[in-house]
């Protein structure tokens, strides 16, 4: 979480990344990813026009992904892990959300879910249609088989088709990119979290229980996510959790008197819920929060 993006006032940036087969791409994602962006020549240029925030967003993903193939992790230790990632970067008038895999984040507007993105499951046609063209197949809902989304970061074993560039392989590490443009009378929250949370609640869900705790008086948005994920695991959550909370203009949290910048708080939760299906081939799973 970087609450004052550098060299562009009113800027903030968060991302969940959600590990399988270990921890090393999520955590490298995590400490990595707005740096990448920031060094793309798209942000550089100074331009903060839609185009060129998406574009910046988009390349950082897939030039993170290239300088994964680098570390010695990779390369010299055969670590096969992979990542989701949902990231947002609210500026003073629009949330930019990029997406990659199936973590998740939805916008608290006006009382309602908003869907800031779409889940990339490889049973889904275009996924899919992507998959056989680059030689896999679909099998059991995975990527042959075996992986349970369609693009993530790192899984390298699914990124060797020479041929095709980094967004047409197997699993593909491009990120899907939505804007909302920010409306200060409506807007209340926004919720990042990984599919442990998605596992068993719907959007619509999230938006009644955020603005449930809101009405019963909480006003930290860490206390916010920990209770949801608390909530998740009452529902019987079989997967790692975490979730960030962002409180927006709207949020009845922010009637107490609480700036913005105050209200924006970060909750790191990773509880195992059944530790017989936390380790999967490889190593365990592994949550990163930025």
């Amino acid at each position: 979480m970087i609450l004052d993006v550098p060299d562009a006032p009113g800027y903030s940036f968060f991302g969940v990344f959600d590990g399988h087969g270990g921890s090393f791409v999520s955590e490298f994602a995590a400490r990595k990813l707005l740096e990448t962006i920031m060094n793309t020549e798209e942000w550089k240029s100074g331009d903060r026009s839609d185009a060129s925030i998406k574009e910046a967003l988009r390349k950082g993903f897939l030039i993170l992904d290239l300088e994964l193939l680098k570390q010695d992790e990779i390369v010299l230790r055969d670590d096969h892990s992979g990542s989701t990632g949902v990231t947002a970067m609210v500026t003073p008038d629009k949330i930019f959300v990029a997406n990659c895999g199936d973590s998740r984040s939805i916008l608290v507007t006006g009382n309602r879910a908003k869907a800031m993105s779409e889940d990339h499951k490889p049973y889904n046609p275009e996924e899919k249609a992507r998959i056989e063209a680059a030689g896999g197949v679909v099998a059991m809902n995975r990527v042959n088989g075996d992986l349970a989304v369609s693009r993530a970061l790192g899984d390298f074993v699914y990124k060797k088709t020479i041929t095709l560039p980094q967004e047409k392989q197997q699993v593909s590490v491009e990120p899907d990119i939505s804007i909302h443009l920010r409306d200060k009378s409506a807007d209340q929250y926004l919720v990042l979290a990984c599919d442990g949370v998605w596992d068993v609640i719907s959007n619509e869900e999230c938006a009644d229980f955020c603005l449930k705790k809101a009405e019963e008086g909480c006003t930290l948005m860490k206390d916010m996510a920990g209770d949801l994920i608390d909530w998740c695991l009452e529902k019987q959550s079989r997967d790692n959790m975490s979730a960030i909370v962002v409180a927006l203009d709207s949020a009845p949290s922010l009637k107490t008197g609480r700036s913005i910048a105050e209200s924006y708080s970060l909750a790191r939760v990773e509880r195992k819920t059944r530790k017989e299906d936390a380790n999967k081939a490889g190593g365990a799973d592994a949550d990163e929060v930025s």
